[in-house]
């Protein structure tokens, strides 16, 4: 198990205790999801762990969706920079690196988030699987770095 799944395991463990935090039913249905995509994502043979990666990149893309409905700036950059590296991995595009380094946007973000905590208790689940996801791929591109 390497440190990538302990990290976005932790964050999916701390997003289902907020689930009853989450307000709509649509939240919490793409809480759901995510628990399910990464759950599945243990399973990495080609149909399960496959379908399990781009199911999350799906739902952080309706979750970035939902955000600007809601004008809900900040949560749309968690979402949407979730999305891209979704995009970027299926897609395998150059400069993989520079994303991964740009995930400390969204990690800015997610701490302005519990700064203003009333104000995003409702997705706070959600965004709290998000940004150990990205806490994550930030600290692939420093573990390069160190070595």
């Amino acid at each position: 198990m390497t440190h990538t799944k302990i990290i976005i395991g932790i964050g999916v463990l701390i997003g289902l205790l907020l689930f009853n935090k989450t307000k709509p039913n649509f939240l919490k249905l793409i809480l759901v999801g995510l628990s399910i995509c990464f759950t599945l994502g243990y399973f990495m043979e080609f149909p399960i762990g496959t379908v399990a990666f781009m199911s999350f990149g799906i739902l952080a893309l309706v979750f970035s969706i939902w955000c600007v409905m809601n004008k809900n700036i900040i949560s749309f950059l968690i979402g949407i920079f979730t999305f891209l590296s979704f995009v970027w991995t299926l897609f395998d595009y150059q400069f993989w690196n520079l994303l991964q380094f740009l995930m400390i946007i969204p990690l800015f973000c997610y701490i302005w988030t519990l700064i203003k905590y009333p104000n995003y208790k409702k997705e706070l689940s959600v965004l709290t699987i998000l940004a150990s996801y990205e806490l994550s791929e930030f600290l692939i591109i420093i573990g390069t770095w160190i070595k």
